[in-house]
């Protein structure tokens, strides 16, 4: 029996498709082409936390995204195991002994990202402020706050010796309905999205992207890597792109122009959240940090990547 190994899939953005060769390419161009229906908000979130009903232990657990690990992985089913694990960072911990109590006993298994404790309605999980525009009973009686987004399912029939049976599972991003509402103490963010206006230069930049792609050197297997961490480093400090150039950088951007266009298209249609960048004297209108869509054609992350890579390393985090 096949059993592959689909541990929680990384999203990319989609202009690093040009690293990945031509097809990869002509996939994020169908894939841009056909951005439209139902989208999720990408909540700047911290930490992230797994949890559900483990598919052999058949108990509940939570934990950090440590739950993955291949060798020594941290799976909590009680206090003890969080202060085993997790207790050499308080604020984790605390964060995990709160979850493991308020969390609700799902069967499956959830990713997301924790936004706060209860009792306000300001959060600063991460490098963005989120104030909630709800006054609902629910909000104001929950816990937590937690934005799920992804759910885990497969066969773990085949684990074999030391293997860790949740790496046996595909991520999937169609969180379900009841993860979009109040469940008990946990209060679950409605990050639901919509594709409602289209921009006609969208199509003309994708049809010059598609020409370009005919005339452009892709790197090498082996140079992808550092390339991808030479791009991060341009942005995340707020410089041009110049490690690499040519019909390549020309490709770069014309996919990334095209996918901020698209998200400049996208409205929220679940919670109305108001999202800042607080700089503590002054603040940035950031709005959210994006959206996440799935097609036919793949699955990625749709973000204003300049702004954001920029404040997640410059701006002090509080943890």
């Amino acid at each position: 029996m096949y059993c592959g190994y689909m541990k929680n899939t990384h999203l990319e953005h989609p202009e690093d498709s040009v690293l990945l060769g031509k097809k990869a390419v002509q996939d994020t161009i169908n894939y841009l082409r056909n951005c439209k229906g139902d989208c999720s908000v990408k909540y700047d979130g911290a930490p992230a936390i797994v949890f559900g009903t483990h598919p052999v232990t058949n108990q509940f657990f939570v934990g950090t995204k440590s739950v993955f690990n291949k060798k020594k992985v941290k799976v909590n089913y009680t206090h003890a195991d969080i202060e085993k694990n997790h207790g050499n960072n308080s604020k984790v911990a605390g964060i995990l002994h709160t979850c493991l109590e308020v969390l609700p006993k799902l069967e499956g298994v959830y990713q997301g990202d924790f936004i706060g404790f209860g009792g306000t309605n300001r959060f600063t999980p991460n490098t963005i402020t989120y104030t909630f525009n709800t006054d609902s009973d629910s909000f104001r009686n929950c816990s937590v706050v937690f934005a799920a987004h992804t759910r885990y399912s497969g066969d773990t029939s085949c684990v074999e010796g030391s293997e860790n049976p949740l790496n046996k599972l595909s991520a999937s991003f169609d969180v379900p309905e009841y993860l979009k509402h109040n469940f008990m103490s946990t209060y679950f963010v409605n990050g639901d999205a919509q594709f409602t206006s289209r921009r006609r230069r969208i199509d003309y930049l994708l049809g010059l992207a598609s020409l370009v792609s005919n005339f452009v050197r892709y790197p090498e297997e082996k140079e992808v890597a550092n390339l991808k961490v030479a791009i991060n480093k341009c942005i995340r400090e707020n410089v041009p792109v110049d490690c690499i150039d040519g019909n390549l950088l020309l490709l770069f951007n014309l996919l990334t122009k095209a996918k901020d266009l698209i998200v400049e298209g996208i409205t929220v249609t679940g919670d109305q959240v108001d999202a800042v960048i607080d700089l503590g004297v002054d603040y940035v209108a950031s709005g959210h940090e994006g959206y996440v869509h799935s097609n036919d054609y793949g699955t990625f992350k749709l973000v204003n990547r300049r702004m954001f890579s920029y404040f997640n390393f410059t701006k002090p985090k509080g943890w």
